[in-house]
């Protein structure tokens, strides 16, 4: 490498460093930027099964004159439906600059007196008296991340609510699939591209998980989905840290990596999830690449290890594939 090469690469690192230092200087998610984009709340709002499915259970949920806690309120939606569906008072907890937003839809509704908008960090919020119920619509495409929503969620169970406090979802899954596809995964660009080495770029683009729209494009399952996680946000406290996910090949095929994403208990009798096979969502799946592409045989076993850590309210994830055990 050249000194100009070597030169390039350090500013390049200085710069990421710099953007992370701020974030953690900052405790501002990366999310706040986001949820700002009115775009990305309309993609929420669009997503009908996603609305309706919290609509159903703040229903079955929330009581008469409950107080509810919403907590990443987002254009308000979720704290509507629970004045629909009897609550005294609403708190809705929105700290990103979609609240401006937010603010005017709460006056034009004449919801003033009923819903108190709070612009902080849930964490730093205080409330004038305890919630009832907690709604949080914090969800993303593996469940838990990317928004920190189990951190978030036992921040408010401990000090927003009351004990015995009801909490919308109750609980989730993750599960994954292995996959190989030439449409979004490495298949679709290979390491020698138009006779050119682009294994530089792959290793940039692949080199950690992805959030995709599998829906819609094609791609190949190379066995049964296979369950990782379980979370329970009336209960935990931190990000689960290692899965072990076996799976047995159903099929021959090049492993491009494995697609994973949730299925969420929101209240008991209403789920809701975003499996590529139940149609599209505002979430999409959660991609995770294996640069080496290994070929697999029908009536293999391989096991996924998968670990994460939490940096900057952000889930890192390290994961390999073990070799095949009978």
């Amino acid at each position: 490498m050249t000194s100009r090469g070597r030169e390039s690469d350090l500013l390049a690192n200085l710069h990421d460093l710099g953007n992370w230092v701020k974030r953690k200087l900052r405790r501002k998610p990366w999310m706040v930027d986001l949820f700002s984009d009115p775009a990305e709340q309309g993609a929420l709002l669009a997503d009908r099964a996603r609305c309706e499915a919290f609509r159903e259970a703040i229903q079955r949920t929330v009581k008469p004159g409950d107080v509810v806690v919403d907590l990443g309120a987002g254009t308000g939606l979720l704290s509507f439906f629970a004045l629909e569906a009897g609550a005294r008072h609403v708190y809705a907890i929105e700290f990103s600059r979609i609240a401006r937003t937010t603010q005017k839809l709460i006056e034009a509704n004449g919801f003033q007196k009923r819903i108190t908008l709070i612009r902080k960090m849930s964490t730093r919020a205080r409330l004038p008296e305890l919630g009832d119920v907690l709604i949080s619509e914090t969800l993303s495409a593996f469940c838990f991340d990317a928004e920190n929503t189990i951190a978030y969620m036992h921040d408010a169970r401990k000090r927003l609510l009351k004990p015995d406090a009801r909490i919308i979802p109750e609980s989730a899954e993750t599960f994954l699939v292995p996959i190989s596809s030439d449409a979004f995964g490495l298949g679709n660009i290979p390491e020698i591209f138009y006779g050119i080495n682009f294994q530089a770029f792959r290793e940039k683009l692949f080199g950690g998980t992805i959030a995709v729209h599998a829906t819609d494009q094609p791609y190949i399952e190379l066995s049964p989905p296979g369950p990782a996680h379980k979370i329970d946000f009336r209960s935990d406290t931190e990000i689960p840290r290692k899965a072990i996910v076996p799976f047995r090949i159903s099929r021959d095929g090049r492993l491009d990596g494995f697609l994973g994403w949730f299925e969420a208990t929101l209240c008991p009798g209403v789920t809701l999830a975003n499996s590529p096979n139940l149609g599209m969502s505002s979430w999409g799946q959660l991609y995770f690449p294996l640069l080496e592409q290994p070929a697999v045989r029908g009536g293999e076993p391989i096991i996924l290890e998968l670990n994460s850590k939490l940096v900057g309210g952000v889930v890192e994830w390290n994961y390999k594939v073990l070799h095949p055990v009978s």
